[in-house]
């Protein structure tokens, strides 16, 4: 397989985004993009992008903007240089149509994992034509005050953007922990693994606390994502996989789990499924066992090929 990275300008407002590319050997079978999720870097999914290779796909990733090379300057980790909550979306969409030119002729399938899942969501709304299937890991379940978070965190960006959001982190993140053991890790919920735990928590590139900005941002996807306007529907047909931890505290209970799935199958998509794996938190891709996982993943890509 062959590996290269790349900025690439985007076209909203000209922010460098840093893009990894793997290439499998032979003639590509299609493209798997993936939207990574909050406060991390497109390399933590290098071991998944070499499995996907495997398969014979073309993986592609990209910083999404305030994460990993995607910052304009440094200590900008977690600002996103936008009030609208359109960049994020649109970045993911621009790197779409690049993949596509690059590789014609193929199917593309995109895969979004928690807050790249709420990404993934709101690129459905506008582009669902435009894709062969759509993977949703570990996707946060229904905030029903997501919509008063948005007020408050535009308060705050009217103050100080790229201050530190302390306060939306306790709001949003304090009930994660209660899983936890005594002397585990705060981010202990993102994984049963400790080394991933570990590897997170010593990484400067993990973890770090979002502005007020990206929390404006976090709010504007999450209230989109299940806001039931705006929906434009033109493939009911496309395979859509839900996939996550039984034990990851971001999709809530296994009853908003299934809310969750019910939410676009009311939208009108008819071919929807839903898998939850057993003893996984919320990084189901990084939980020992994983070959399950890539199993469910392998086969529904390729069922959506038929």
């Amino acid at each position: 397989m062959k590996k290269k990275t790349f900025y690439l300008t985007s076209d909203f407002d000209q922010l460098e985004l840093h893009v990894m590319v793997m290439e499998p050997e032979g003639e590509p079978r299609g493209i798997l993009q993936i939207c990574h999720g909050m406060a991390e870097h497109k390399e933590r999914y290098i071991p998944f992008m070499e499995e996907v290779c495997k398969w014979g796909y073309v993986s592609v990733i990209h910083d999404h903007r305030g994460h990993g090379k995607s910052i304009k300057g440094k200590g900008e980790l977690g600002y996103f240089y936008d009030e609208t909550g359109e960049a994020i979306v649109e970045d993911a969409h621009q790197i779409s149509l690049w993949a596509k030119e690059q590789y014609r002729g193929i199917p593309f399938h995109l895969f979004g994992h928690s807050m790249g899942s709420l990404v993934v969501r709101c690129y459905l709304k506008k582009y669902d034509e435009e894709l062969d299937s759509l993977i949703v890991c570990g996707s946060p379940s229904e905030n029903k005050m997501a919509a008063a978070a948005v007020k408050l965190a535009k308060a705050a960006c009217k103050v100080r953007g790229d201050k530190p959001g302390r306060l939306f982190q306790r709001l949003a993140f304090a009930a994660y922990g209660k899983q936890l053991e005594e002397g585990e890790s705060p981010n202990g919920w993102i994984s049963y693994n400790k080394e991933n735990v570990k590897a997170y928590d010593e990484d400067p590139l993990d973890g770090f606390l979002f502005t007020n900005n990206g929390f404006l941002n976090l709010f504007l996807l999450m209230k989109r994502a299940y806001d039931k306007k705006g929906w434009n529907v033109k493939h009911p047909s496309l395979p859509i996989l839900f996939i996550a931890g039984a034990d990851d505290p971001c999709i809530g209970s296994k009853k908003q789990y299934g809310e969750a799935i019910a939410f676009l199958r009311k939208r009108g998509y008819t071919r929807i499924r839903g898998v939850l794996f057993r003893r996984r938190r919320h990084e189901i891709l990084n939980e020992d066992h994983v070959e399950k996982v890539y199993q469910i993943i392998s086969e529904f890509l390729e069922s959506a090929e038929e």
